[in-house]
């Protein structure tokens, strides 16, 4: 060891130090277990460096953000206005107001991620062709209301409802923080979209769209673009999705940032539900165009035996009264 020290070592007068052989059979020991790399770490040290304690294992992030939102995922389960969505009990001007709250948050969102793409952490769960809704939503939009009022909704700043401004406003802010914490958007909204809204879309066909399961139109995608995505394997690329989340490279302070921000983002979720439900109690919802009349193509049911014995004895009587008559006129000439 005190050969590795140069000779020209300003605190050291290497002729005066004395041999020593128990010392260097103690050297020679101790060299075993330090390599030289340890050995320029300790002489090398910087003064006020200090040693970084290796960093702890931490759960998966997705796995993190679905245990710190599950409280505030059952609320949002649990509004008026989701519970009457889920009982098929909605009308269409309350979902033709729900529709464009979305829109307005999706194309908000969508400009953000597209506008932080090249983010270390953003771009991990960026897929713009697989899951961008804001023209699904313009098409929807244009079903129920028609094009022009469809339109002229969308481009009305009356339409950002306080709600749906405090959303935008929350996104913005978000990004002034961290474009990291878009991801905790992206993955309350699209994850929710692929799972519990895919149940909404069939209480839609039912109770807004008047389908049955049996009907020939039972899968067309026409009012429902937003609920239809070109994935394949739903399920798979919802496992991808969280296997991205969990490949950010965050600290810890900015994993709670993220965590807290998707319980935001179910918090501003809840109060679009609640304000479509407070429109709607008060009368302020825009009317929407008459239904389309879809047709079904089901055969026609065949007649039933009542049917069957009503047509034959109406038959018969208009028989006897045409004889009636014939008999009254031939006897009487």
């Amino acid at each position: 060891m005190l050969e590795s020290v140069p000779r020209e070592h300003p605190a050291l007068n290497m002729s005066e130090i004395p041999t020593c052989e128990e010392g260097i059979v103690l050297v020679n020991f101790l060299n075993q277990f330090l390599k030289a790399s340890a050995l320029d770490a300790v002489f090398n040290e910087q003064p006020g460096s200090q040693h970084q304690p290796e960093p702890l294992l931490q759960e998966p992030l997705a796995t993190a953000m679905r245990e710190g939102t599950k409280v505030i995922h059952r609320a949002a389960e649990t509004s008026v206005f989701t519970r009457r969505f889920l009982k098929g009990d909605i009308t269409r001007e309350e979902y033709g107001r729900y529709l464009l709250s979305l829109y307005f948050v999706y194309q908000k969102m969508e400009d953000l991620l597209k506008r932080h793409k090249d983010h270390p952490v953003v771009k991990l769960i960026y897929f713009p062709e697989e899951l961008n809704r804001e023209m699904t939503l313009v098409q929807d939009l244009d079903y129920f209301y028609g094009k022009d009022l469809a339109a002229a909704l969308r481009m009305d700043p009356m339409s950002k409802t306080p709600a749906v401004q405090s959303y935008l406003d929350t996104l913005d802010a978000a990004c002034s923080v961290s474009p990291s914490l878009l991801i905790a958007h992206s993955y309350s909204r699209y994850l929710g979209d692929l799972s519990g809204g895919q149940m909404l879309a069939k209480r839609l066909k039912k109770c807004i769209l008047h389908l049955q399961e049996d009907d020939a139109s039972w899968d067309s995608t026409d009012g429902l673009a937003f609920y239809h995505f070109n994935l394949g394997n739903q399920a798979e690329f919802k496992d991808y999705f969280r296997h991205q989340l969990n490949g950010a490279q965050v600290d810890a302070d900015m994993r709670d940032l993220i965590v807290q921000e998707a319980v935001r983002s179910f918090e501003l979720n809840i109060a679009v539900f609640d304000e479509v439900q407070r429109l709607s109690d008060a009368g302020q919802l825009v009317p929407m165009k008459r239904a389309r009349n879809r047709q079904s193509r089901k055969s026609a049911p065949a007649p039933s035996n009542l049917s069957c014995y009503i047509m034959g004895t109406t038959l018969s009587i208009t028989a006897l009264a045409i004889g009636y008559q014939l008999y009254k006129r031939l006897y009487k000439d």
